[in-house]
């Protein structure tokens, strides 16, 4: 169990007992410093199990991992030795702030961290997982603030191969700082004792109908009007019984209300928008026979992942990771902006069935499993 730091009290405490670990030790007595580093991490999400995935496979490198819960921390750890300072989402104090004059503020916060990291000599990395933060208000500020750790980052973490085309209207990437490390699988962050009959049995689903599933935080962005609307389309003029399931996290309460409107006269959808218990989320994903993501706006799913997790094809827009599924035959996709298409697809699916993309995607589950994805990542990190 890691334990988050939240003070510099904590910070100091904590960088002690990793001095005391003996492949710290040996390193030092080998003069070899460079063999060890400590890789420091935030935020910590604790609801988001990719942090964890993603350093799987530490026991593999001599690497101490320091989860930092105050970013404001990372201009104060008090190491010797090599340290990698590793970003995630950089969204928190415009997300934070109530005026114009607080999202500047929190510019300048990011310019004396980023300084002070720098005056330290430790290593900058940043993992863009979004071209922008999905409910941003304050856009100048966070261009700005993107670009600035674009700028001042030793490396740059992506996932899809298109990052820097799709961040491009924002800020830029260096492409030579860049290295790619795809999302990893959640294989073995979740239960998946139960099959495919037991699931349907249990949401009381036929053993020929077509099941779309489409689960994750009930946002705007994810383009729940769509679906609904593709749905509409497609119910009732297939060959094959349809079903839609839509679960996941109730985040936007006005969305979730207008899906529960549209859907509660409809026996054939099946809403669940609460936190779905890890144990309930397998029967779900087990009783579909495709994903689908009619995003607006993209860069990396997790939602995606999750359903490579549990062999499941992904119908979703031609841009970020969903293109690279779609090139790996692993996804159908559509221009992102056409409603059309997104009924086609999903129409296509109905109709020829997704055994071979269901072949695909079973190959690309072992390539991304967590152990794989993170002993490439912490190599690339060694590296820097």
């Amino acid at each position: 169990m890691l334990n988050i730091v939240k003070t510099p009290e904590t910070l100091w405490q904590e960088c002690t007992r990793l001095a005391k670990q003996p492949g710290v030790i040996a390193s030092e007595l080998h003069d070899d410093p460079n063999n060890h580093f400590v890789l420091a991490y935030g935020p910590v999400a604790q609801r988001n199990q990719f942090q964890a995935l993603l350093y799987s496979a530490q026991d593999q490198f001599n690497v101490s991992i320091l989860p930092i819960h105050d970013l404001g921390l990372y201009g104060e750890i008090p190491w010797p030795g090599k340290v990698v300072c590793h970003f995630h989402w950089i969204h928190g104090k415009t997300g934070q702030a109530k005026t114009e004059v607080e999202a500047d503020a929190a510019v300048v916060y990011w310019e004396k961290l980023l300084r002070r990291i720098k005056e330290n000599g430790h290593k900058i990395v940043w993992t863009v997982h979004n071209v922008l933060p999905h409910e941003t208000i304050w856009i100048e500020q966070d261009k700005k603030i993107h670009q600035m750790m674009a700028d001042a980052a030793d490396a740059l973490h992506v996932m899809a191969s298109d990052s820097a085309a799709l961040t491009a209207p924002y800020y830029t990437l260096d492409e030579r700082k860049m290295f790619v490390v795809p999302h990893p699988t959640y294989e073995g962050a979740q239960p998946d004792e139960i099959t495919r009959a037991e699931a349907r049995t249990q949401l009381q689903i036929g053993k020929e109908e077509f099941v779309f599933l489409s689960f994750g935080a009930i946002m705007e962005y994810k383009g729940y009007d769509r679906l609904m609307a593709a749905y509409d389309r497609l119910r009732g003029k297939t060959a094959k019984k349809t079903r839609l399931i839509v679960a996941g996290l109730p985040s936007d309460k006005a969305l979730v209300e207008q899906i529960a409107a549209w859907g509660a006269d409809k026996p054939d959808v099946i809403l669940d928008m609460t936190p779905v218990p890890h144990d309930k989320l397998q029967v779900y994903f087990r009783s579909a026979d495709m994903a689908v993501c009619p995003y607006r706006r993209t860069m990396n799913s997790g939602a995606a992942m999750m359903a490579v997790t549990f062999d499941l094809p992904v119908i979703g827009p031609k841009a970020g990771g969903f293109a690279d599924l779609y090139k790996q035959g692993c996804a159908l996709g559509y221009d992102i902006n056409n409603m059309q298409a997104l009924v086609s697809e999903m129409q296509e699916a109905v109709l020829n069935g997704v055994v071979m993309l269901k072949d695909n995607v079973a190959k690309l589950r072992m390539e991304l499993s967590p152990r794989h994805v993170s002993g490439s990542f912490l190599k690339s990190l060694s590296k820097i």
